[in-house]
Parts: C-alpha cells; structure tokens; sequence
C-alpha cells in the first residue's frame, strides 16, 4: 500500500507539473487575438493576459489539470484508507 501511494503522489506533482508548464507555454506562445482560420478561439486567460487556444490544446490542458486533480483525491482516498490500522 505504500508503494501505491508513493505512485500516486507522484503522479500528482507530475501532471500538476505538467499542467502548470504547459500553460506558461501556451500563455508565452498563443495567439493574442482569436482566429477563426487556425481554430483558436478558446480564451485562456491568465492574470488578463488573454490567449487562444485550439479546442485539441483546451482539452490537453485541462485534461492536465482535471488528471492532477484526480490522482490528488486518489492520494488522499489511500492515505486515509492506509492509515486505519488498529
């Protein structure tokens, strides 16, 4: 069970990493203005600074973020069902 947290914590920082890098990029690197041509239309904004993203990028990052969510829950969920030993 241990060896299953550790797994579990892991894959929290990772994705949770991951989303965080992936939206500085895409915030240094998209569009400022919508594009209808190239599909980005997706807002992110990010402290009023204001990018669009292609609904493939939109899905990417806040699979990223829901990922690290989940496995974050996970974490908690073995944590406490470990613990319960008499």
């Amino acid at each position: 069970m241990n060896s299953l947290k550790l797994v579990m914590g892991v894959l929290t920082l990772g994705f949770w990493l991951s989303s965080f890098f992936v939206w500085k990029y895409f915030d240094s690197h998209g569009l400022r203005t919508p594009d209808l041509q190239s599909g980005k239309i997706y807002p992110l904004n990010t402290h009023g600074s204001v990018v669009y993203l292609t609904l493939h990028e939109h899905y990417f990052l806040y699979g990223l973020i829901i990922a690290s969510i989940v496995f974050f829950l996970l974490s908690v969920v073995f944590y406490f069902v470990g613990s319960k030993r008499p």
